[in-house]
């Protein structure tokens, strides 16, 4: 594995925009144990992308999108406006991603930056933590 940035995800989410980044977890990409967000280490995906094929990202893989990442990320909430990030992950990534992870994670952190304060939109309310601007990404 690279030396991938904490905000991005092997699945493809931006972690940056997660309610719990910083708080109680440093990243999906973080090997910190010191976090208090302990499921990622459990996670199917990133056990999957990670330790058993040495890959930095889901979407690098042959079998893209592959059973596990239907039945952890795709298919569940389906039609669940709270979850709609995750459902727009594949067009995502087959459009932005790039080897070169700082245009990707750049590309991310644009697309949740606030366009009222600068602040992060965070997913699930949508709304930015700084301002409390709701935006609907």
């Amino acid at each position: 594995m690279s030396q991938i940035p904490n905000e991005l995800a092997p699945c493809g989410v931006f972690c940056g925009a997660c309610p719990s980044y910083q708080k109680s977890c440093l990243g999906c990409a973080s090997e910190s144990k010191e976090q208090n967000r302990k499921s990622k280490w459990a996670c199917k995906i990133r056990i999957c992308c990670y330790t058993n094929k040495n890959l930095d990202f889901c979407v690098t893989c042959a079998a893209y999108p592959c059973k596990i990442y239907y039945k952890k990320l795709l298919d569940p909430h389906q039609g669940d406006p709270l979850f709609k990030y995750r459902h727009e992950i594949p067009e995502i990534f087959s459009q932005q991603y790039s080897p070169d992870y700082a245009i990707f994670l750049e590309n991310q952190q644009k697309r949740w930056t606030c366009p009222n304060c600068e602040g992060t939109i965070k997913f699930y309310h949508y709304k930015c933590s700084k301002c409390g601007y709701e935006h609907i990404i």
